[in-house]
């Protein structure tokens, strides 16, 4: 899987406190971000290159997201934990079931343990119906839904029905809205 040479450093005070697995894994990242009494959470399409050591650009928008919006951290998850800097590849991979079960542990077991009751979906859209970005998707706002954490976007929804990633995304308070994960 390709992923980019291009790397960022991160803002000032903003380097991550916490990231799973703990050690660097060139194939999967679950959670990446630093803690803080009120963190944005965002849930992206998949994960690039971040990681305890190098920013990458969505993750350096997150970061200027929670401060823009008085948050005093920042977390990142994804709805498919499968590494990649081009979400293109991501869909084509084979989707591995266990993976994705994973992914929606982790996140649901931190959410509750931090008590975080609503997260910012910022994934984009998925290329078809079945790939493994959005298998993965459904999985995630399925146990979202079962924990009671909300879902909330800024602006409106994709044509498809999926919030923005935040790389295209103007991101304004004023343009919040909720997903409805009763469907």
């Amino acid at each position: 899987m390709r992923k980019t040479k291009k790397r960022l450093d991160y803002p000032d005070e903003e380097k991550p406190t916490f990231w799973v697995p703990t050690t660097y894994n060139s194939d999967k990242r679950f959670l990446l971000g630093r803690l803080g009494s009120n963190p944005l959470f965002a849930i992206c399409m998949n994960p690039s290159v971040a990681s305890d050591e190098d920013c990458d650009q969505t993750v350096k928008v997150i970061i200027q997201a929670s401060s823009k919006l008085g948050y005093d951290g920042w977390c990142v998850a994804n709805v498919y934990p499968e590494r990649g800097s081009y979400s293109s590849e991501v869909k084509q991979l084979e989707f591995d079931r266990a993976l994705a079960e994973e992914n929606c542990n982790i996140v649901a077991n931190f959410l509750i343990e931090k008590n975080i009751k609503e997260v910012w979906g910022a994934w984009g859209d998925s290329q078809k119906p079945g790939d493994p970005i959005d298998l993965g998707k459904q999985m995630l706002l399925k146990r979202l839904g079962e924990i009671g954490v909300q879902v909330f976007y800024f602006g409106w929804l994709t044509k498809a029905g999926n919030p923005h990633h935040p790389l295209y995304l103007k991101i304004d308070s004023s343009m919040r809205n909720y997903l409805n994960l009763d469907n």
